[in-house]
């Protein structure tokens, strides 16, 4: 499975409360992930994945901009925009955008994901530059 793929299925799997398989796309040694200003390792972004699943929570994603970075002959960055909905098990849901980045490390014949990063925030049109802009006269 190519780097790209194994992203694509971490992302869709996000969609489904039910998959538990997302620790086994983790590097479960060195994993680091930027959330909201603190590093959680790898027990606590599955702890966290697994509240969403207790939550009937899902993420519902797509993405653009994606660029693939090589790091050497078995690691590469994956970075991009996503955006969709989240839903919570009531069926309300909410828009999100925002950027991806996350450092893939191939294992042997699959990828782990060695370390990520969000920004994601509530969806906006407006650029943020924009909005800080004088008004026009």
């Amino acid at each position: 499975m190519s780097a790209a793929a194994f992203v694509d299925s971490f992302i869709t799997s996000l969609a489904q409360p039910a998959d538990t398989g997302h620790l086994a796309r983790l590097d479960t040694v060195d994993f680091v992930w930027a959330r909201s200003g603190a590093l959680l390792d790898a027990d606590s972004l599955g702890a966290l994945l697994a509240a969403q699943r207790a939550a009937r929570k899902a993420i519902v994603l797509g993405t653009n901009e994606v660029k693939l970075t090589p790091l050497g002959p078995h690691a590469v960055a994956w970075s991009g925009i996503v955006s969709g909905v989240v839903r919570d098990s009531l069926g309300a849901q909410r828009e999100v955008r925002g950027a991806l980045t996350l450092v893939l490390r191939q294992d042997g014949q699959r990828w782990v994901i060695a370390a990520g990063h969000e920004s994601v925030r509530p969806f906006d049109d407006a650029h943020e530059a924009t909005s800080a802009l004088p008004p026009r006269r």
